[in-house]
């Protein structure tokens, strides 16, 4: 209890936004992939690093999601950098995880590099159309231990993603996560998971879904899934004052339990 007491209140004043730190992405880090923008990834160290999964989307999408974009980022990098810095430097405070605000990457879903890293994270599944060689990857990652966040999409997107899913892990059940459920009370304890309203459209019921592995709620979660709702524009616009700071301090609840989770199961 005094550890969690500690806790919220560094995570409430990050949310204020004290301007103890600058988020800005250095110029001098970026390259381009399809005209895109792009990070340099950390070498690996040994820390925890966030994983953010890339994919090609443009080329199935007959050149209609950059006009929907405006020529803007492409739907996989959606928040970055800022939302996983912010998490970053939450993690890096209040635990015990070796991390850094600079330790990320962004890695291709089939990229043999991500076997390195147990916890990888995936945004606007409605526009995720992986290829065969991407499905297997992934697949095979996650049966060894790694752990998925799925986050940031709504609405009919769920069909294209219940569709993908399928073919990553055939047979798979997404089940409703209830209160209680170990991923929820892996650090912080989150009593009502369900009263993290998302950022975007209050009027949206928000859903928490796992995938378990062997389809068997005892075993290991391999997948999580935040539907309607978009913990990263929390993580991105905390220190804004966009968004009520005990709602940004939850949704840093949710990141830190989801890491915490992954790196010990």
């Amino acid at each position: 209890m005094r550890r969690t007491a500690l806790a919220l209140g560094f995570v409430g004043s990050f949310a204020l936004g004290t301007g103890a730190v600058s988020f800005a992405a250095e110029a001098g880090e970026l390259g381009t992939r399809s005209g895109v923008a792009q990070e340099h990834n950390v070498p690996y160290d040994g820390r925890f690093a966030f994983v953010r999964l890339r994919y090609d989307e443009g080329n199935r999408m007959g050149g209609g999601f950059f006009g929907y974009r405006q020529g803007r980022e492409p739907f996989w990098a959606h928040d970055t950098p800022r939302a996983e810095n912010n998490l970053l430097r939450i993690i890096e405070e209040l635990t015990a995880v070796p991390t850094a605000p600079d330790s990320r990457l962004v890695l291709d879903v089939d990229d043999p590099e991500l076997f390195r890293y147990p916890v990888a994270y995936i945004v606007e599944v409605g526009y995720w159309h992986p290829t065969d060689e991407e499905t297997a990857a992934l697949r095979t990652w996650l049966r060894k231990g790694g752990f998925l966040i799925v986050d940031d999409f709504r609405g009919e997107h769920f069909l294209n993603f219940e569709r993908q899913l399928a073919r990553v892990l055939p047979g798979a059940r997404l089940v409703p996560l209830e209160a209680g459920e170990e991923v929820f009370d892996s650090f912080f304890h989150i009593a009502d998971p369900y009263s993290l309203i998302p950022p975007y459209d209050r009027q949206l019921a928000p859903v928490y879904l796992g995938v378990f592995e062997n389809n068997n709620p005892s075993r290991r979660l391999m997948v999580v899934v935040n539907y309607n709702n978009d913990l990263a524009e929390y993580w991105e616009y905390s220190d804004y004052g966009y968004y009520p700071i005990d709602l940004s301090n939850d949704a840093y609840k949710f990141g830190v339990n989801y890491v915490i989770y992954g790196l010990t199961h």
